[in-house]
């Protein structure tokens, strides 16, 4: 028994030196603490991944067994130092495995940093090398022990009755660990508590066994379910009021890839400078998420942290936007042109209620799905499709929801193209005349390139407004139609961008950062703008003014209930993080990809504490604490939307 512990225990205490090892380096690549606050967690979860080596009897399947998961270590080491810098801010999650398609297709072989690899390559060879030495010096000649597995199995019985225990005590730590059902909604402080092992172990104790979930019932959280009506919540001393003010209208929702204000001008892109100047325009729209959630925002008026399997559940989504407008009889259509596998749209889109699904599939079914690489479908040239599905309806309102295309990286790029005519999207802007313009505009004075300093990225952010004027070309196509069908004083539009432009790093460039300032918020600033004559007249007249812009604080969670107060359209507080952004009370973002709230003044990775500005820095005033007042009731939401996807959720049946 003793020789047991030993010989095993030797090879465990390696591995977990190592493993700290690992933990001190990634810590201080993602800007945490020294350890994990709950160190001793950390290595218990560990300890108990690690004595599953003693179930091999030869040390060499031992050493073979701790090897894997050291390089598992490495590996998320590896990802999350990538993620971390590459991605702005983003902490790896075992949610992003059901996207591994979608990551390798946008990967750029410039996101590795040789140094980093090199690091851990060295630690990697270190550990093989050291388990070697060990081998060879201490286990290599040992008889075998006799009765192994007889000797072993008290120790298991012992450790596996004492882990048991332990974990079900009522010590605050573990039992706080226990009742855990989310460590996503804050990845870096959920890591930085709980350590590597104790973080991606819930995860996945969350993520397929719902741990924490089965205490709570749906009748439960139906009773706390809490309606709003718009017509009381933003009781204002308007002379028009907005609420209902444009009831059964059309609805269309636009949401731009990577549309950022920094491409708006008058000359070349006429048709989104319109919307600034007839619309009402919301310079200070702050959005940073991954494309499907700054999507899902847009039509849920949420984002579960965890995602959603839609391949394997169906939810409960009837608080949606298409759901909700299907009950007070409107017509719904989703447009975007990519695959249905990708992001698993075709799967999630209808089960949000949208009657009608375009895709790539339907909307050219005859051609091959574009490549990563900068050869898109020109968003004019889907736009000239999806026409054809548009305004088929006579007497029936409609709700239209586009995700375009055109704006996604890289920028610049002479890739080869699947397109069947071989040309990628640099030689289609060449073709259109769009490079053209541009230079023409410049040598105007209309229009100043602002990374012109640098020759590089100038090149690439030509391409980016070359790309910016492709989708104006598509946006004129759709305003012109609704004029010719007249119906574009029957129709609201919200255009909001998904995130920044950060292929190339270019948010740096344009925010004049450096890798690391995720506090920087400038840097998450997209475009948004909401088009109705009518709506517009109202605003100029109550505020006495011929300026449509209005720069309060606005995200991607403020569409719904907007709509909602124009539409004169009751709905779940429960399900809705925003505010309307015609009223005077203002929201805070929360970012699923980087898990941090924030407004234009105050950022935090969590919902107790303020990062940035530093607080010895802070004035204790109303405003600091009604930001942390909003993180507490924003992250309360969040975590009931979780327990209420994961309790509605039903298995689809084959």
């Amino acid at each position: 028994m003793k020789r047991l512990f030993k010989e095993k225990g030797l090879l465990i205490f390696t591995f977990i030196i190592f493993y700290t090892i690992i933990e001190l380096v990634t810590f201080r690549w993602l800007g945490l603490s020294l350890l994990p606050r709950v160190f001793l967690l950390d290595l218990l979860i560990l300890f108990i991944f690690a004595f599953f080596s003693t179930f091999f009897k030869s040390h060499k399947a031992s050493i073979y067994y701790l090897s894997f998961l050291f390089f598992l270590v490495l590996s998320l080491a590896f990802i999350n130092q990538t993620m971390n810098l590459e991605l702005n801010g983003e902490v790896f999650s075992l949610t992003h495995l059901k996207y591994t398609v979608e990551a390798t297709n946008v990967f750029s072989i410039d996101f590795i940093h040789i140094d980093v690899l090199l690091v851990l390559i060295a630690t990697g060879l270190t550990y093989g090398y050291t388990m070697y030495i060990i081998y060879k010096l201490f286990l290599n000649n040992l008889q075998p022990i006799k009765f192994y597995y007889r000797r072993l199995f008290p120790i298991i019985g012992f450790l596996g009755l004492a882990l048991l225990t332990l974990f079900n005590t009522r010590i605050s730590v573990f039992a706080d660990y226990n009742d855990l059902f989310n460590v996503s909604l804050f990845k870096r402080d959920s890591i930085e508590k709980y350590g590597m092992f104790g973080y991606y172990y819930k995860e996945a104790d969350i993520m397929f066994f719902d741990s924490g979930v089965r205490s709570y019932e749906q009748e439960d959280l139906e009773s706390e379910l809490d309606e709003i009506d718009p017509y009381k919540k933003y009781d204002e001393n308007n002379q028009i009021s907005y609420n209902g003010l444009l009831e059964g209208k059309n609805v269309i929702t636009i949401m731009i890839e990577t549309g950022q204000s920094i491409a708006l001008n008058e000359y070349l892109t006429p048709n989104m400078y319109r919307m600034t100047q007839e619309g009402l325009y919301f310079p200070n729209h702050y959005s940073e998420n991954k494309t499907n959630m700054s999507e899902f925002i847009g039509i849920l008026g949420n984002f579960p942290s965890n995602g959603v399997n839609a391949d394997r559940f169906d939810y409960d989504f009837s608080y949606s936007m298409p759901d909700v407008l299907k009950e007070e009889g409107y017509n719904t259509a989703y447009f975007h042109e990519n695959l249905a596998s990708f992001y698993d749209r075709g799967n999630a889109i209808p089960e949000f209620g949208f009657e009608n699904t375009y895709l790539h599939e339907e909307l050219f079914p005859d051609e091959p799905i574009y490549g990563w690489g900068g050869d898109y479908t020109l968003d004019s040239r889907t736009m000239d499709v999806m026409l054809d599905y548009m305004f088929l309806e006579e007497d029936q309102p409609f709700y239209y929801f586009w995700s375009t295309l055109i704006g996604h990286g890289p920028y610049n790029s002479d890739s080869p193209s699947n397109r069947l005519d071989g040309k990628n999207n640099k030689q289609m802007f060449e073709e259109l005349g769009y490079f053209a313009l541009i230079d023409q505009a410049e040598a105007d004075g209309l229009w100043e390139n602002p990374l012109a300093d640098d020759e590089e990225y100038a090149m690439r952010f030509r391409h980016y407004q070359a790309a910016m004027m492709d989708f104006d070309v598509s946006l004129g196509m759709l305003l012109q139609a609704l004029e010719e069908e007249e119906l574009l004083d029957d129709t609201i539009i919200i255009m909001y961008g998904d995130h920044n432009a950060y292929y190339h790093q270019m948010h740096l460039k344009l925010n004049d950062s450096d890798k690391g300032d995720i506090h920087n918020v400038d840097m998450y600033k997209t475009f948004f703008a909401v088009y109705n004559p009518i709506l517009t007249k109202t605003y100029n007249f109550n505020n006495n003014s011929a300026s449509t812009t209005i720069d309060k604080f606005v995200s991607p969670y403020d569409i719904l209930p907007t709509y909602y107060q124009l539409l004169g359209i009751n709905y779940y507080d429960n399900f809705v993080f925003g505010e309307s952004v015609l009223s005077n009370k203002e929201s805070i973002f929360y970012s699923h990809k980087i898990t941090a709230f924030f407004n234009d003044e105050y950022f935090s990775f969590n919902n107790y504490s303020i990062f940035y500005p530093p607080e010895e820095e802070l004035e204790s005033d109303i405003s600091e604490l009604d930001f942390i007042l909003k993180t507490e009731e924003l992250s309360e939401k969040i975590l009931w939307l979780e327990l209420w996807i994961a309790v509605t959720k039903t298995e689809k049946i084959e």
